[in-house]
């Protein structure tokens, strides 16, 4: 079998990067929401750890980086607390933009409180914390996943279904 391109082990900047800038979106959630009420910020808490541990269970335990530094530093948690699955699941998964609504609520959560938040009273540092899921939507997102980790992910030449569906959608554009 052909070796597929891509890093064996991603470089450590690139994991470093792509944590700081997700977890960065949930650290503003919690803080907003804290400002809200703790207990709110403690429920957010608590679903972005559920969220955690359904890419480990779903996803990172059939890739092909499972036990080895992806792009996220999962593959090598992963083997740590789930046993290897069956790399042929990743490949088979169809994937859609409705799958990212469930990950995409602590960023709409980190808006409405924010937004709640500025209504009340305005500060700044509550509009950067507000605005800033939206720069990494739109900003961040496409150069972690376009630039820095897909291109150079085995998986994503082996057969990912996310990246299969953000090449269609691109296509779509172009046409």
């Amino acid at each position: 079998m052909k070796q597929p391109k891509g890093f064996e082990r991603f470089p450590l900047w690139i994991v470093l990067v792509s944590n700081l800038v997700s977890w960065s979106v949930y650290f503003s959630g919690f803080y907003l929401l804290y400002l809200i009420t703790p207990a709110l910020s403690l429920l957010l808490f608590v679903y972005v750890i559920y969220l955690e541990l359904s890419v480990y269970r779903e996803g990172c335990v059939n890739c092909y980086y499972y036990g080895k530094r992806c792009a996220f530093g999962r593959g090598k948690i992963a083997k740590i607390f789930f046993k290897k699955g069956e790399p042929k699941k990743f490949t088979e998964k169809e994937v859609s933009m409705k799958d990212f609504l469930p990950s995409s609520l602590p960023a709409i959560a980190t808006l409405f409180a924010g937004i709640y938040l500025l209504y009340q009273s305005f500060n700044w540092l509550v509009l950067g914390l507000t605005v800033w899921p939206i720069i990494v939507m739109f900003l961040g997102n496409p150069i972690i996943y376009g630039k820095l980790a897909c291109p150079n992910c085995k998986q994503s030449y082996i057969g990912c279904p996310v990246c299969e569906m953000f090449k269609k959608r691109a296509m779509k554009g172009k046409k």
